[in-house]
């Protein structure tokens, strides 16, 4: 039995989630395997400039965010959104796929720390530099993840994951259960931890 989840590095709903994802890993990391897999929202032709028509949006749905989630944007991230850096889920999503196949069993912290660097410390997630504080914070090796993040390989695999992910969703976050098979959606949007504890155990017994 596995749990796939299918999110984006730049969608704040999915940060909104991030704190009931790591409990779901840190409850049943020895049971079930777990695939995560970026829907690459900004990529491509959809890659943009962080405007102020854009903050403008992305201040209301955060403001949602954490009324349903009760998770917290931090200070320093209302300062990153005035300023025009770049959109491009590409990036984060190629530290994800790189950390995925150096150091697997850090896949989901990493994820979750990459969504808090955006979110919360208003880290640019365009810069080495905030893949590397969290390479140290969660031991991974720094060269070793950089020789990965910079390389035509993983830029591949980063392309191959956003296909894969397109097949299971559209719409980020999206958690499903595979069993014999068989897939069955137990997230589309924001559901609370009990709720996915309940639709995990249901499908486990």
């Amino acid at each position: 039995m596995k749990i796939i989840y299918i999110m984006d590095p730049l969608c704040g709903w999915c940060y909104g989630n991030s704190d009931n994802m790591l409990k779901l890993y840190d409850q049943y990391k020895n049971d079930l395997d777990f695939e995560i897999l970026s829907g690459g929202m900004w990529t491509g032709s959809n890659v943009r400039k962080q405007s102020p028509q854009m903050v403008n949006f992305f201040l209301k749905h955060d403001e949602a965010v954490a009324e349903r989630t009760g998770i917290t944007f931090g200070e320093r991230y209302f300062e990153l959104l005035k300023h025009e850096i770049v959109l491009d889920s590409e990036v984060p999503s190629r530290a994800m796929v790189s950390v995925k196949t150096i150091a697997p069993e850090k896949a989901v912290p990493f994820m979750i720390a990459i969504q808090k660097a955006r979110y919360y410390w208003g880290k640019d997630l365009n810069l080495d530099a905030t893949y590397l504080e969290i390479c140290k914070n969660l031991g991974i090796d720094p060269e070793q993840f950089l020789a990965a993040f910079h390389s035509e390989e993983m830029k591949q695999v980063t392309l191959q994951n956003f296909n894969k992910a397109t097949q299971y969703a559209q719409s980020f976050p999206t958690m499903l259960v595979e069993k014999d098979g068989k897939y069955v959606i137990i997230e589309q949007g924001y559901a609370s931890f009990t709720e996915l504890e309940k639709r995990i155990e249901l499908l486990k017994n």
